[in-house]
């Protein structure tokens, strides 16, 4: 673990445990994947239109230009259909974050990766790609997926140009409420996103206005700027970007967003991987069944379970219950002593309990 990291770490478990992390993935975490980012999914369009993908920042417009080319935005309809559409595995980051009792995903994507994680990872996910959905609620849910920008199912909705953009903040109100709510209540880590996307960036500024200097902070992913990037010519070149990245860094600051820096992106799994196992390290499973205690009479054997039990949760841990004969029974009941004795410290969310099958 890397000494900057540790507040890092830290704040992540502690809302982790408090059930308000929230996570928002970008381009980045599905290109980790095997799918485009922005500039692969418009590089064909800004070649027709006679642009050069690689030197231009302003994707929005470009996606803008086509439509207005055309008349229409079935080639970029298509597009999205065609890249977004393929069959493409789990990246581990997905499969990490899926299995972590995160309660809160928001995406810019319009893939469906965070979906299948969850449900790889035997979760219940309620997705919302569009305003009519935010109206209800999917039974036994155990993450909320908000996909602001639309789904590749319908991409005739997927907010892409300067138009979709303009509308955003009439068409799609309801999102930017949710999202400013879910900015001010949890803690956010912002995984593969560039902070380039112009609905986000207003979000960002309304609840700074709001909130002041009550506004939270949140976390971001951001890769150092190295001599050896594919895009550095020269020394000069590395010192330029250099100054950039670091202004850019400090912009950031004005929204409390607070930089994790990483040498290469292959670093964030390491990451999200300890984040697991620190995570795990406070989980502690009790099972089995007795209906002899050996030297122990019944009594002092179930006595010292509860007592067991009740010190765990004390100690900030989580208990996970397979309910045996002889067993369970005093590990709940240890457990729900101590949840109860102090219910503002302690919650029902620390004992987890998963029945075996009890033949009688």
């Amino acid at each position: 673990m890397k000494e900057t990291h540790r507040q890092f770490y830290r704040d992540v478990l502690d809302n982790l445990q408090s059930n308000s992390l929230a996570i928002f993935a970008g381009a980045g975490l599905s290109k980790s994947a095997g799918y485009v980012d922005w500039k692969g999914l418009l590089k064909d369009i800004a070649d027709d239109l006679g642009l050069n993908i690689d030197i231009e920042y302003d994707l929005v417009s470009i996606a803008q230009f086509n439509v207005n080319k055309i008349g229409g935005r079935s080639v970029l309809n298509n597009k999205i259909i065609s890249e977004f559409n393929e069959d493409i595995d789990l990246s581990q980051n997905h499969r990490i974050l899926a299995r972590l009792p995160i309660h809160t995903y928001w995406t810019s994507n319009y893939d469906d990766l965070i979906e299948r994680s969850l449900k790889e990872a035997k979760r219940v996910a309620d997705v919302k790609h569009s305003v009519s959905q935010l109206n209800y609620t999917r039974p036994r849910r155990d993450a909320v997926v908000y996909k602001m920008h639309g789904d590749a199912s319908l991409p005739d909705e997927a907010v892409l140009t300067k138009d979709d953009y303009e509308r955003y903040f009439s068409d799609k109100a309801p999102f930017v409420t949710a999202l400013s709510g879910d900015l001010v209540s949890k803690l956010f880590v912002f995984i593969g996103f560039s902070f380039a996307d112009p609905n986000l960036d207003y979000i960002l500024s309304r609840v700074r206005f709001y909130m002041k200097s009550a506004q939270r902070h949140h976390y971001y992913f951001i890769k150092k700027v190295q001599p050896t990037d594919p895009n550095i010519k020269d020394k000069a070149d590395f010192e330029y970007q250099v100054r950039k990245q670091a202004l850019f860094i400090e912009d950031l600051r004005r929204f409390k967003l607070q930089p994790v820096y990483v040498d290469t992106y292959n670093e964030i799994t390491d990451i999200l991987n300890e984040i697991e196992f620190l995570y795990k390290r406070k989980t502690i499973f009790i099972s089995g069944s007795a209906e002899e205690y050996g030297s122990w009479d019944r009594e002092t054997a179930q006595e010292f379970i509860h007592l067991l039990s009740s010190k765990l949760i004390r100690e900030n841990f989580r208990i996970v219950n397979g309910f045996g004969w002889g067993v369970g029974s005093a590990v709940i009941n240890g457990a729900l002593e101590a949840i109860y004795s102090k219910p503002e410290k302690y919650g029902e969310d620390q004992l987890i309990v998963k029945p075996s099958i009890q033949n009688g």
